[in-house]
């Protein structure tokens, strides 16, 4: 017999328990975990593993003050996406890299660290991906800069 939606979701609440900071379902087969940079590995290697999701994609996003990525896992059986949410200050602009446990992140990683310049520490291969190699260093063309007066 399938696993039921809820059974799973009961499931992904106790393997995260403790590690997520927050949690939102905006709909039945969607939900967003949020955790702090130094749980963002763990849980994203729960989630391949003993959760038995697939990794899809990742989105980076400028956020105002800080910079968050996204990573998106599908447990497919029952349709469900969860999205772990990981922040860090734009001043700072580091996050552990996941790649280490969820391989398939790696281009991803980079795509972010060239458009946002989310540092990945722990990145196996931090060379650029998408810019050009004489790409102004610290211009990131996805970052909402502050409008300055004139």
């Amino acid at each position: 017999m399938p696993e039921a939606l809820e059974q799973v979701v009961e499931k992904l609440k106790k393997l995260t328990a403790g590690l997520a900071i927050g949690w939102h379902r905006p709909f039945p087969t969607r939900i967003y975990l949020n955790v702090g940079r130094e749980d963002a590995r763990q849980v994203a290697g729960l989630l391949c593993g003993e959760f038995g999701a697939r990794f899809a994609t990742a989105t980076g996003t400028d956020v105002g003050d800080e910079l968050e990525a996204l990573y998106h896992f599908c447990y497919d059986a029952v349709g469900l996406v969860v999205s772990l949410r990981v922040r860090t200050p734009k001043s700072e602009g580091t996050l552990p890299s996941l790649t280490p446990v969820v391989p398939p992140a790696e281009w991803i990683e980079r795509e972010m660290n060239d458009l946002l310049g989310i540092t990945f520490e722990g990145h196996p291969r931090p060379e650029r991906l998408i810019l050009a190699d004489d790409w102004p260093s610290g211009v990131y063309p996805l970052r909402k800069e502050k409008e300055h007066d004139a």
